[in-house]
């Protein structure tokens, strides 16, 4: 299949896990269905796309920038890569749903750092992880 099929249908797929858990992160099937569902289709294609390359794969690979960029020159490297941000970003927004309700965070505290994790990953946690952390120092 090319790689830019794979791409269109990653990024529209992946909507589903993210409109569940804005939408409706209590319904007792929305964790279930972000992680056995949509998280583990995407880590299913990327894996896929890693195993029929991987006969291309040097070590060296990620050892500087410039192998790097050789490596994601490919459009299949560059599809499974982007698949690889698309399921991390969105374990690491269902990660923040789940521990924003087990700490017993309004819905809008945690909602809020989720369209942060969907565009930008690390810069969502970082704004959950000091929600956090000011919710702790407040209680204090």
């Amino acid at each position: 299949m090319e790689p830019s099929i794979i791409f269109s249908f990653s990024n529209s797929f992946v909507l589903i896990g993210w409109i569940l858990l804005i939408i409706i992160p209590n319904w007792k099937y929305t964790a279930t269905l972000v992680l056995n569902g949509v998280i583990l289709l995407l880590s299913l294609i990327y894996s896929t796309m890693i195993l029929a390359t991987i006969q291309d794969f040097d070590v060296n690979s990620f050892s500087t920038l410039q192998h790097v960029k050789a490596l994601f020159q490919s459009d299949m490297a560059l599809t499974a890569g982007w698949i690889h941000y698309l399921a991390f970003d969105l374990f690491v927004g269902l990660y923040i749903v789940n521990k924003g309700k087990e700490l017993g965070f309004p819905r809008w505290q945690y909602t809020l750092c989720l369209p942060f994790t969907f565009m930008f990953g690390p810069l969502g946690l970082l704004i959950f992880l000091f929600i956090k952390w000011r919710r702790n120092k407040v209680s204090q």
